[in-house]
Formats: C-alpha cells, sequence, structure tokens
C-alpha cells in the first residue's frame, strides 16, 4: 500500500490523539454554581427549546463542532457525524477543508466532505477552514457543501506546536476579505486556546457578527500536536489559553453587539446550560461524540445525545425557564478563582 500523504496521515493522527487524551468530565464547569427554582411554574411540555439560525431552526443550542475531513478514513466519521445531526435537527460543522483545497482532484478526499451535505441535506451545515484562506478558496469550499455558514478559524497556537505548522499569522486583512465576499455568514473560531474581550472587539469593529470562544479544557490541541512533534518540547502551553468560562465572562459586555458562541471541555448538558446562561447563543460539541461514536453505534450514540437534549429541557424546567432566552437571567455564583478573575479583568 503506497504511503499516504503527510496532511491525511495528520487527520488521522488527530482523530486517534483526540481519542487517545479524552476526559470524560470537566471540572473547570464546577466553578459555576446555578441557582434552581424550588417552585418552577411550568410544566417540561411548555418548554421551547428551538433556536434559528437564520431561516432553518434546530431542535436545541447545541451544535457538533468541527471534528474532521480530509483523508479517506474520515468519510465514515463524517457520514455518522452527519446523519447523527440530522436525527437530532441541529447544526453540524465540518473539519478543516484544507486537504480539499490542496487535493482538489482527490475524489475521497472531496467525499470525505461531500458526504455531509449528501447525508443531512436538509440540514445545518458549515464549512471550516483557517484564517489563512483567501476569499476564493473559501467560496469553493461553501459551495462543495452548499455550506449555511463557514466557520473560519484561530489556530495559531496549534500551528506553533505543529511541527509542520505555519508560524505566519498576517490574518485581519484576509478576515476582512471574507467578510465582504462570502455570501453566508462566517464564524470566528478558537480552537480551544479561549478568546479575550480584546480580541472579540477588534474582530466585532472588522464587522464579525458571530464568535465561537472555543475555550480551553476540553480537545488540547497544545497536547495533540506536541505528541507528534517530535523535534521539540512544548508541553509547557499544555495549560495554555482562556477556559470556556472565562472566556464568556471576559465577552459578556459584548453579546448586544454580537452573537456567541460557546465550546471547549463540554461534557454534559448541565455544561450546555452553564454556558447558555452566561449569554451563549449555542453550544458546541465534537470529542463527547466522537468518544461515544468509537465506542457504540450510530444508533446508540444518537439515543445518547437525544438523551442531552431532553436532560438540556428538564434542567431549564429546574430553572423555570420556558425559553432558550431566559436563562440569561438565571441566578448563579461564581468560585473564587473566577471572581478573582473578572475583579483583575476591571482594573
Amino acid at each position: 500500500m503506497p504511503k499516504q500523504p503527510l496532511d491525511w496521515q495528520r487527520k488521522n493522527e488527530h482523530i486517534f490523539l483526540a481519542e487517545k487524551y479524552y476526559q470524560p468530565t470537566n471540572p473547570l464547569f464546577d466553578e459555576i454554581q446555578l441557582i434552581p427554582s424550588s417552585l418552577p411554574n411550568l410544566t417540561f411540555e411548555q418548554v421551547n427549546s428551538t433556536i434559528s439560525w437564520g431561516s432553518k431552526v434546530a431542535s436545541s443550542p447545541l451544535y457538533i463542532n468541527a471534528m474532521t475531513g480530509g483523508s479517506p478514513q474520515t468519510i465514515l466519521i463524517n457520514q455518522k457525524l452527519a446523519s447523527l445531526a440530522a436525527q437530532l435537527q441541529i447544526p453540524m460543522a465540518v473539519g478543516s477543508m484544507s486537504n480539499y483545497l490542496k487535493y482538489p482532484n482527490n475524489p475521497e478526499v472531496q467525499r470525505s466532505y461531500a458526504i455531509v451535505r449528501e447525508t443531512n441535506q436538509q440540514g445545518i451545515i458549515w464549512a471550516n477552514v483557517s484564517a489563512h484562506t483567501n476569499w476564493q478558496d473559501a467560496k469553493k469550499c461553501v459551495d462543495l457543501i452548499a455550506a449555511d455558514a463557514l466557520q473560519v478559524h484561530l489556530n495559531s497556537t496549534q500551528e506553533i506546536v505543529m511541527a509542520e505548522g505555519n508560524h505566519d499569522f498576517i490574518w485581519l486583512n484576509n478576515i476582512q476579505q471574507l467578510l465582504e465576499h462570502i455570501q453566508v455568514p462566517i464564524i470566528i473560531k478558537e480552537v480551544g486556546f479561549g478568546m479575550s474581550a480584546q480580541m472579540a472587539t477588534q474582530l466585532q469593529q472588522l464587522g464579525v457578527q458571530i464568535v465561537d470562544i472555543s475555550g480551553r479544557g476540553g480537545t488540547n490541541f497544545a497536547q495533540i500536536e506536541n505528541t507528534r512533534n517530535h523535534q521539540a518540547d512544548y508541553s509547557f502551553l499544555q495549560n495554555f489559553g482562556l477556559t470556556t468560562l472565562e472566556s464568556l465572562l471576559e465577552t459578556k459586555p459584548l453579546q448586544k453587539q454580537m452573537t456567541i458562541l460557546a465550546s471547549g471541555g463540554i461534557r454534559s448538558p448541565l455544561d450546555v446550560v452553564k454556558c447558555l446562561v452566561l449569554g451563549a447563543h449555542a453550544v458546541g460539541i465534537a470529542a463527547p461524540v466522537l468518544h461515544i461514536l468509537e465506542h457504540q453505534s450510530l444508533e446508540s450514540t444518537t439515543q445518547y445525545f437525544a438523551k442531552w437534549l431532553q436532560q438540556i429541557k428538564e434542567i431549564m424546567v429546574l430553572l423555570n425557564c420556558s425559553k432558550i432566552t431566559e436563562l440569561k437571567q438565571v441566578d448563579y455564583r461564581l468560585s473564587v478563582n473566577l471572581n478573582n478573575f473578572i475583579q483583575q479583568k476591571s482594573r
């Protein structure tokens, strides 16, 4: 069998290492405590957890975040993810489409992405490119899967640690070009290192309307790339960046100016609701989906996450919230660590 290109190997290694380092719980979310309503005045049937994405509606404020694509081995994974998203009626993002741009005439690479729209024809599907990508190439990616939105990932930390990574990050002008020429909504997305208020403000002033703050606590690409890198040790960056909760608190003042999405280390329906209480419009999961799919059938995985959607609504009952927007009014308490974080932020 001929040796696969390095780009294909990297995609496969990312999947393997993400599963190897998967943690089923995330104690960072214990740093916020929601105050329940002991006398909720509504029934489960009255709870409406749907949210709008443009002209389409999702059943829940949950979405499957970008994971993979770009090698023959990822075709089946993306097919299963697309089927899961279709069954649950929630959005799904494909993984970075860099390999489609590098191998545009390779039918297997192309299919690893196209299979998503083929499987989920009416669903909410997001394309995904690097902030390096010019608008012409980004449009090709959007067109390939008839994407409803385009994720543009900011992965400077990952690139620094990656042995074969790109160390040039002149992105602002490129993002401006994407905003001017791409006809679907653009989501500027971190990849697990969090987003500060300063960064979100800079993006908002550029014209960005949606960001995914993707904080530390979940899949750790500094750890993954350090494992792959046999030339230098970057283990000191393993805890680099802002957590998901810190990022949400950082960007809270901007919630009226832009749509804030949250991801990074989400491990339970309660984690989802905590993000919504802090103002997230929707919440993304990736590693838990991949982990369950690795060990269970697609049918069992669908049942597992259908239960998540039900449990999100059950938690809303406990908080006396009949709509997602009401969650922003829920009272909460923060840990000493997070309180200190806020106080230092205000200096």
